[in-house]
């Protein structure tokens, strides 16, 4: 929906590739939100309010990110959309690793990464990405090599040669931070 306007920076955190199109795009979503007419399916505005706070966490706008996020989250509850709980829980954990929330980051990519491992093993590979960054992020190298490692060997297994890249850089990343004295 927005991925288009979303690139990573040298932290490998979500930025926006145009900040002027990204905030104009978010705008037209929750423009869309706004519209829902009462009755709508839920799904849809699961997903438009996923999209928004994603593109509020690119734009650094932390507290409308989680806000949304959690709004999203509760919808996939709700519906029993356990590939949209897992999904957007990795974002919510994504919005609370950005404005420093460890503590509630950390229980969110774990409950996360559970659910993926027991649920939705076809998400793993993002649980596992999203988890290494964190723990990589927090000093964990050890454990952030080991989740991206595991990350890396499923989406070799996927054959996606751009996930294999992200995961790769974010390994690279591990690698250089041992490396360090």
């Amino acid at each position: 929906m927005l991925e288009h306007l979303i690139t990573h920076d040298d932290d490998l955190r979500m930025v926006p590739t145009d900040r002027n199109e990204l905030t104009t795009s978010v705008g037209r979503l929750h423009e869309e939100l706004r519209a829902l007419p009462e009755g709508t399916d839920p799904a849809r505005a699961c997903l438009l309010t996923r999209w928004i706070g994603i593109g509020h966490l690119c734009l650094g706008h932390h507290e409308e990110a989680r806000t949304l996020l959690r709004q999203s989250l509760d919808l996939a509850t709700e519906t029993g959309n356990t590939r949209a709980v897992v999904a957007t829980g990795l974002n919510l954990a994504d919005a609370h690793r950005y404005a420093g929330d460890v503590r509630t980051a950390d229980a969110l990519y774990r409950s996360a990464l559970d659910t993926a491992r027991t649920r939705h093993p076809e998400l793993l590979d993002f649980a596992l990405q999203h988890t290494g960054k964190h723990l990589m992020e927090h000093g964990d190298l050890a454990q952030a090599r080991t989740h991206l490692q595991e990350a890396l060997r499923l989406r070799i297994a996927k054959g996606d040669s751009e996930l294999i890249e992200s995961t790769q850089a974010a390994l690279d990343r591990v690698e250089l931070l041992l490396d360090r004295p």
